[in-house]
């Protein structure tokens, strides 16, 4: 293909708050550039949250002045005038923007959409309007799509079903752009919190937003169970609206004194690399970045079963335990086996490279310019 070839990431915003899935595209983006494409990045409003990792060579375009209503016509009008070889686009009602827009401006452009959550779980509980009516579209619109990446293997059935389309017409990528120089330089920083480096009992680490998706209800359950037979302590860093009753839980364990509601960190990658353990407790996911993080820093891994993602990752459980999703007793188990019987941590880091930005280029670039 031709290095001069042309492609649009479609964006929502790049505004602070933004997810993996924000981060993800703008690896994407970069990382083509740097190989010579030409890159766009489309957006509806302005936004710097990611310039840090947006190479200077990606150009840069607000649409529709923020307002979701007025996306499709304004995607279309650019499509009409910048006539792209492929626009790229991640999240479900992007993805809806892109094809309708698409349609709309009767260009030759491809679309490749890509989904990066479990999809019958997420139209239901997903906190987000427009997520829900965009699944509630899709059995109408990701037809149109040129191409569909799934980025977990049971995620694949699952897109189908929910958008009635045919699996052969989905291609599973489960590979993410996550480990970069700059995490693999970050985890060598000091750890962000004091239990970290005190020389005291083993610590216990969960990240996320404090969220019912991340479930560390069951994960400070689990805790307490192991708390009871042995010394621990379990920090969790993150913020979100479930404080509260995660602080409530804790002092109903008795055990108060050893969690750690630490807040959000935006780097907590020594944390990773330093604690005894490392729990993803999520009920649901897509492919899980905060997973593959703790494991370029070679951490002690156990996560849910959850769909989907886990098991990709952790290649069915050969590298790590996985448990099911809110069973405190068997997670429990998992985290005194992991204290008692440390996996080989360099197996763990040879994994995350697999989720390096070349090597998920790699897998992504013949169906970005098939």
């Amino acid at each position: 293909m031709s290095r001069s070839a042309s492609i649009v990431v479609f964006i929502r915003s790049l505004r602070e708050g933004g997810g993996g899935a924000q981060r993800a595209m703008v690896r994407f983006a970069t990382g083509l550039a740097r190989r010579g494409f030409a890159v766009t990045i489309a957006t509806l409003h302005e936004g710097r949250a990611y310039d840090d990792e947006l190479d200077p060579a990606v150009r840069r375009v607000a649409l529709s002045g923020g307002r979701l209503g007025g996306a499709i016509p304004a995607l279309a009008a650019f499509l009409r005038r910048e006539r792209p070889q492929t626009i790229f686009s991640t999240e479900p009602a992007s993805n809806v923007i892109c094809v309708l827009a698409k349609l709309a401006s009767r260009v030759s452009t491809r679309v490749v959409i890509r989904e990066g959550l479990y999809p019958s779980v997420a139209r239901k509980v997903s906190p987000y309007r427009a997520t829900r009516l965009a699944y509630a579209l899709s059995p109408l619109v990701y037809r149109f799509a040129d191409d569909i990446i799934a980025i977990a293997s049971d995620m694949t059935a699952d897109l189908a079903r929910t958008a009635r389309i045919p699996s052969a017409r989905i291609t599973t990528i489960a590979v993410n752009p996550v480990v970069t120089p700059a995490l693999l330089e970050a985890a060598q920083q000091p750890p962000p919190h004091p239990w970290l480096h005190d020389g005291g009992a083993p610590v216990i680490l969960g990240v996320g937003r404090l969220t019912k998706q991340k479930d560390f209800a069951t994960l400070i359950s689990a805790f307490a169970l192991v708390r009871a037979r042995r010394a621990c302590r379990l920090l969790i860093i993150g913020e979100g609206d479930e404080r509260p009753s995660l602080e409530a839980l804790a002092a109903e364990t008795g055990y108060a004194q050893d969690v750690g509601l630490s807040g959000h960190v935006r780097e907590p990658f020594g944390a990773m690399r330093t604690c005894d353990a490392f729990v993803l407790s999520s009920r649901y996911e897509g492919l899980p970045n905060v997973l593959i993080e703790a494991l370029a820093c070679r951490a002690p891994v156990i996560a849910t079963d959850c769909p989907s993602g886990p098991r990709d990752i952790l290649q069915g459980g050969a590298l790590a335990p996985l448990v099911p999703v809110g069973d405190a007793p068997a997670m429990a188990c998992a985290i005194e086996l992991v204290l008692d019987e440390p996996p080989d941590r360099d197996a763990l880091f040879a994994r995350a490279m697999d989720f390096t930005v070349d090597r998920s280029l790699d897998c992504y670039l013949p169906v970005l310019f098939r």
